[in-house]
C-alpha cells in the first residue's frame, strides 16, 4: 500500500512554486498571491530579481518568523517583499467594505465602469 500526506502550507505551495518558476526561466520580478492562515487573508509575496531558492527559501522562512504574530504581514528587505491584500473601496456605500472585491491596483481585469456600458 501506498501513503501519501497531501497537506501542504502556503510556504510549501511557494516554495515549489518559485524553484519552478526559477528553472523555468520566468522574467522578473514575480508576485505571487497566496492565502496565509497566520493572518486569516491573503499576501501578495513579490520576488524584484532572481536569486538562488535555498536563498528563497531562507528569506520567505525569516519573513514567517519575524511576522507570524503580527497582526499585519507588511516585511520587505533587499529579497522579497510582502503584505496583504487588500479590498477595494466601493465608493457607492462607504460605510460597508466590500471584501470579495478584487484588490485595487492588484488585478489585470478592467475597472467596473470602463467594461462598456452602452447606453
Amino acid at each position: 500500500m501506498t501513503s501519501r500526506n497531501l497537506n501542504q502550507t502556503w510556504r510549501d505551495v511557494v516554495f515549489k512554486q518559485y524553484e519552478q518558476d526559477h528553472a523555468a526561466g520566468v522574467p522578473f520580478p514575480i508576485r505571487y498571491l497566496i492565502n496565509a492562515a497566520e493572518w486569516k487573508n491573503d499576501i501578495f509575496i513579490e520576488i524584484p530579481n532572481k536569486i538562488d531558492v535555498p536563498v528563497f527559501r531562507q528569506a520567505v522562512l525569516y519573513f514567517s518568523r519575524t511576522r507570524r504574530l503580527a497582526d499585519d504581514p507588511a516585511y520587505e528587505d533587499n529579497l522579497i517583499k510582502v503584505r496583504a491584500r487588500v479590498a477595494r473601496f466601493s465608493p457607492s456605500s462607504s460605510a460597508q467594505r466590500n471584501v470579495d472585491a478584487s484588490p485595487q491596483d492588484d488585478t489585470d481585469q478592467p475597472e467596473p465602469a470602463a467594461a462598456g456600458n452602452s447606453g
